[in-house]
């Protein structure tokens, strides 16, 4: 992916090495997001997640929804203590507000899971891309209820969509991942002022970029203290403590 995208990792991409990066930066707890792009493989893909799911790496769900076994796929994974799930439409091959999405998004708003999309351009595709923020608002307008995390401000250079579709709703958390040098820093506080502070979280897409920079950058937004601790802590927190309510996985717990 280095070479389609022409970025460089800041680690390994190991388990080890996100740690070490952790470490490095002061991070408790990483929120790490699996994307199965192999439509039959998906059990196996959750069930290693669930193995190395261990409270302080925190692991998301994945699906495929091209794969004709989604709705078993989608059990399992909520019978191994996954409450949100990412996906990626470029890698996955799926626009997300096409009329045929709908059952399979039908199922996860019901079941109450979180969907993390990668929303907005990516570097190794050409558009149409699968997620812009115009079509995710599309979505959540057919799916009232749809619990929504819209990475990258909610669109990779997208901010005037993201502005215009995404800003202001309630069920859509935003994270900071590739925003930083990609949007000004006043335009990124307007958005969080617009949006509401308490539905931002930080965000890295480790091993792409270095926590310990990103993490600087939100202070550097000169945002209130309460507002920085929310963004780099407690709105994580919270949406993990969610998902143990709902019979989540460790969630942040760390184990003995």
């Amino acid at each position: 992916m280095e070479e389609s995208s022409g970025w460089k990792t800041c680690h390994d991409g190991t388990l080890s090495g996100l740690l070490g990066s952790m470490d490095a930066a002061g991070v408790e707890t990483s929120i790490v997001l699996p994307v199965a792009t192999n439509l039959h493989k998906v059990g196996s893909v959750n069930r290693f997640s669930a193995s190395i799911d261990n409270g302080r790496i925190v692991m998301a769900g994945a699906l495929h929804p091209g794969s004709p076994a989604w709705r078993d796929d989608l059990e399992e994974m909520l019978m191994l203590g996954f409450r949100a799930v990412k996906l990626h439409p470029d890698y996955q091959g799926f626009t997300v507000d096409d009329p045929k999405m709908l059952p399979f998004f039908a199922n996860l708003r019901d079941a109450g899971v979180t969907v993390i999309f990668h929303a907005g351009a990516d570097p190794s595709y050409q558009p149409p891309f699968g997620a812009p923020p115009v079509r995710i608002a599309s979505l959540l307008d057919n799916l009232p209820g749809m619990q929504v995390h819209a990475s990258h401000m909610g669109g990779f250079q997208h901010i005037d969509e993201v502005e215009q579709c995404l800003a202001g709703r309630e069920n859509v958390v935003m994270d900071t991942s590739f925003s930083f040098g990609f949007i000004p820093d006043q335009r990124i506080r307007a958005l969080i002022e617009a949006h509401g502070v308490e539905r931002i979280m930080f965000g890295t897409d480790s091993p792409w970029l270095d926590q310990t920079e990103q993490a600087g950058n939100v202070v550097k937004l000169g945002l209130g203290d309460r507002e920085t601790e929310m963004i780099l802590y407690s709105n994580a927190r919270a949406m993990l403590d969610g998902w143990k309510a709902q019979g989540g996985r460790n969630t942040g717990d760390k184990e003995d």
